[in-house]
């Protein structure tokens, strides 16, 4: 076992464990203190969404996200808003590089033989991204998500939250449709279960506190990441997937979180 797919390992154990540990601490976010992302963008999602009924309830950033020390996203907040209904929350925020990290990734890659992927990654994570989720909760606890922000769905989900992902750059209108869709089929199709409405911020915050529960009672239910979640998270390379969760699996049982 080389010492790269041993920190490797080290490294997605302690930032699962970082994000699916405890609750998540919500911080009021102001547009002043964000002057490097592309605020014109947060503007348009607000205007375009409030001309479909939808109101504006928070601005919030995610400390863990913003603090964490392996991130290779620089600060940001997410714009949150609800539906005149009250049973879909819209949420969008942009993802940007943080320029000497992920230049250190590069260097890193480079020295451990990866001459081609890790350039190609670099590339692909340049470019900022602008994402776009939308969230219902309904009445007996599961939920529906759709989303554009791809990556995110190499993590398999638990069986309460019914995830689609779309590639980035679906334009928020398609997804808005996908997902009032998928909520009325749900709904159709399962009379005792309504949607949960959302009217005022605690409701928000209680429901993003209900969803990331079960999130991170899926992650610590499948020690954290699973074989599938690294083949697709390194589709390129098979084996060295593989090879990173025996590694994980091992870490995992010094801890004595595996049998």
């Amino acid at each position: 076992m080389t010492d790269s797919i041993e920190q490797a390992a080290q490294r997605i154990v302690a930032s699962m464990q970082r994000a699916y540990s405890g609750d998540a601490h919500y911080l009021e976010a102001r547009e002043a203190d964000f002057p490097h992302l592309d605020l014109r963008f947060y503007r348009d999602f607000q205007a375009q969404h409030e001309a479909q009924g939808f109101r504006h309830m928070r601005d919030f950033e995610i400390a863990q996200v913003s603090n964490s020390p392996t991130t290779l996203v620089a600060r940001t907040f997410i714009r949150g808003m609800v539906s005149a209904e009250g049973d879909i929350v819209a949420y969008y925020y942009q993802v940007k590089p943080r320029l000497g990290r992920l230049m250190r990734q590069l260097l890193r890659g480079l020295l451990n033989g990866r001459w081609l992927d890790t350039p190609r990654f670099v590339l692909r994570t340049l470019k900022t991204k602008h994402c776009t989720d939308y969230e219902s909760e309904l009445s007996n606890g599961h939920f529906i998500t759709t989303s554009n922000a791809e990556s995110a769905g190499k993590l398999s989900s638990p069986p309460t939250i019914d995830t689609e992902f779309h590639p980035y750059g679906t334009p928020p209108v398609v997804l808005a449709n996908r997902q009032r869709q998928r909520l009325d089929a749900h709904c159709a199709s399962s009379p005792d279960a309504h949607a949960c409405i959302v009217r005022t911020i605690d409701d928000l915050t209680k429901m993003q506190r209900r969803l990331k529960e079960q999130k991170n009672a899926y992650r610590a239910s499948i020690k954290w990441v699973s074989q599938e979640d690294l083949l697709k998270m390194s589709d390129r390379h098979p084996q060295l997937a593989t090879a990173i969760y025996e590694e994980v699996r091992k870490l995992m049982h010094a801890d004595g979180q595996e049998g």
